[in-house]
This record gives structure tokens, sequence and C-alpha cells, in this order.
């Protein structure tokens, strides 16, 4: 870590002369990604209650996941040798993030409403036992789902962007 990285004229500086290592470029667009997780748990996550230990450990686990996953891209996008990552990383990221996104919201909204209307059939059909149970579940484990949720989509996410990384760098 350079401490120009934190002074971003000084690092213009060095970027215009062409001095920045793809390397270095992968660490700070790692770095990026990491602040932005930290500062939204530095409030933690709205779904869960603030200042837990299960947001902790569920900031620990996304972070775990951004590490590994951003490591996965940069070696599929060939590593140093691809002197194009950020560009092939920051475009492709796009529409990868947006579509596992939706995607992944779509069906968490979805299982919540199916769950909502099984609750309902329930009580439709006076099977007040199921109904009782299918509430409780649904109440008390809204922060797994949650967590579910944003893990499967970061999970979903490196996947997807690995693969369209691979294919990129194989087209080079």
């Amino acid at each position: 870590m350079r401490q120009d990285w934190f002074f971003p004229g000084k690092l213009a500086r060095r970027l215009a002369s062409n001095d920045v290592s793809n390397r270095e470029i992968a660490y700070l667009t790692l770095a990026n990604l990491l602040f932005g997780w930290v500062i939204f748990y530095g409030a933690f996550t709205w779904a869960n209650p603030p200042w837990t230990l299960l947001s902790l450990f569920e900031c620990i686990v996304v972070v775990a996941i951004t590490l590994m996953g951003f490591t996965t891209c940069f070696d599929a996008a060939g590593g140093d040798t691809n002197e194009r990552f950020a560009a092939h990383y920051n475009c492709l990221s796009f529409g990868v993030w947006l579509w596992t996104t939706t995607a992944t919201w779509i069906i968490f909204w979805l299982g919540i409403w199916l769950f909502r209307q099984g609750i309902f059939a329930a009580y439709r059909y006076e099977h007040l036992g199921i109904a009782q149970n299918l509430a409780s579940v649904g109440a008390s484990f809204g922060w797994l789902w949650t967590f579910l949720a944003i893990v499967g989509g970061q999970v979903a996410y490196f996947w997807w962007l690995t693969a369209v990384l691979r294919k990129a760098a194989k087209q080079n």
C-alpha cells in the first residue's frame, strides 16, 4: 500500500506517467470494494439489528467472499498479464451486478410473498397449527433470509463475473 493511495492528486500524477502497475490497480479496486462494505456495515445492515454479533458475522462473511471472489476474478482475467483488467472488471461488473442483484431480491421477495400466502392459505382452510408454525418460522428467521440473500447474491455475483472475465481474457 502506497501513501499516495490516500492522496488522489499524487496518485493522478503517477497514473498520468503510467507508473501504476496492473496489480496495484487491482488492489485499489479491491480496497474500494472493501471500504464500501465497511461503510455499509458501519451502521450495520438495515435488515439486522445494528451492532450485534450477527451483524458482525454477516460483515465478516461478506468481506471474506469479496476477498476470495475478487482474487478469483483477477486470476480468471489473466492476473498481472492482463493490462486491461481494470477496464474489463469495471465494465463487466455493472451488468453482472445489475442482474444478480435484481434476481437475488426478486427471489427474496417472491419467497417472502409465497411464505405469506402459505400462512394465509393455512388460515383459510382452518389449519391454525400450520399457520402458527409458518408465522413463527417466518417471524423469527427474517435475519436468516436476508443473510442468505446477501451472501447468495455475493457468491453469484463473483461466480458470474469470474466466468465473463475469463471469457474476455481468452479473447485477448
